[in-house]
């Protein structure tokens, strides 16, 4: 991403995860990487997009929480990152929780073919689920599902009224009509899930590099296994979830999971990707800075994004 012009945007929709207060951490990170980087601020324009609020009586169902609020909030972000790329800027992006990517992988589909799109989801979660197999209802958790417009509906556990089904079915023409081919999309250290969600990965032979192949093989290795799957796309989007740390470094999150990245496993990851020119866009997301430690994740996102500040 250094030869290019960059931008910052933040978003602070955090209403798709089960714990608020993710809504806080894009503007402390920005905050705390202004300090800490100033000179590399200096010509990096930033843009936020606050959070829409959501009354009560406007919650939706409790299959896919704050649905209607959603689909605002990502069109305006998808938007954003749409406009800041047509204007030939690399876009890092700090979102509260991770159904935010929605917004971004959209972004990135309304300048260019989703088919040539590569999606790199560095996460300790498949976030695979759809409305038909929450068990939440929890949005973050539905991310992936949406881009690859599948349902997963011969797992179903839930039968949705109708107006669920309608909002669903808009929150994923976000991004067009066309859902990401499973073919372009890795999963990177990807260790809490159901069975709904490793269903619709062997259905759809889904690239996973789980945590026993970054141990067994290195991380070098598998940094190669990402590229040479993705060597047709044209363009990448990462996305970094940062309970893909293991929890010495990663608590302040809303779910974290034991047995993560380390952080120099999770420099590594991110440099070499960052410095590949297809990458159009790197998130930044899930970090709560209302959970306990976050003075322990803060430096460790410094680290992990001085090959973009540098």
């Amino acid at each position: 991403m250094k030869e290019k012009k960059r931008c910052i945007i933040t978003s602070e929709w955090e209403l798709g995860a089960g714990k608020m207060g993710a809504g806080q951490g894009p503007k402390l990170i920005l905050q705390h990487l202004e300090v800490s980087n100033s000179e590399a601020f200096d010509e990096i324009p930033v843009f936020e997009i606050p959070s829409n609020e959501v009354p009560d009586t406007i919650q939706s169902t409790p299959y896919l929480k704050n649905g209607a609020a959603l689909f605002e909030h990502q069109t305006t972000f998808a938007s954003q990152v749409s406009k800041h790329l047509k204007e030939g800027y690399k876009c890092l992006l700090f979102t509260a929780d991770h159904s935010n990517g929605i917004g971004g992988v959209s972004g990135l589909a309304q300048c260019v073919p989703i088919d040539e799109i590569g999606v790199v989801w560095i996460d300790a979660h498949f976030d695979l689920h759809s409305p038909y197999t929450t068990p939440s209802g929890n949005s973050h958790g539905m991310t992936v599902n949406a881009l690859l417009n599948n349902d997963n509906k011969c797992q179903s556990v839930r039968t949705l009224d109708d107006a669920t089904i309608k909002i669903w079915e808009r929150i994923k023409l976000i991004k067009g009509n066309m859902g990401l081919p499973p073919e372009n999309l890795v999963f990177v250290d990807v260790r809490d899930f159901e069975s709904q969600e490793t269903h619709l990965v062997h259905e759809n032979e889904i690239n996973w590099i789980q945590p026993s192949d970054i141990k067994e093989n290195g991380i070098e290795k598998c940094i190669d296994m990402i590229f040479n799957t993705l060597s047709h796309c044209n363009y990448l989007y990462v996305s970094f979830d940062v309970d893909s740390l293991d929890t010495d470094i990663a608590i302040a999150t809303g779910t974290p999971v034991e047995g993560g990245l380390t952080l120099d496993q999770a420099k590594q990851l991110i440099g070499a990707l960052v410095s590949d020119s297809r990458t159009q866009c790197l998130e930044i997301t899930e970090f709560n800075p209302t959970l306990p430690n976050p003075e322990l994740l803060l430096p460790a996102i410094e680290q992990l994004l001085q090959p973009v500040l540098s």
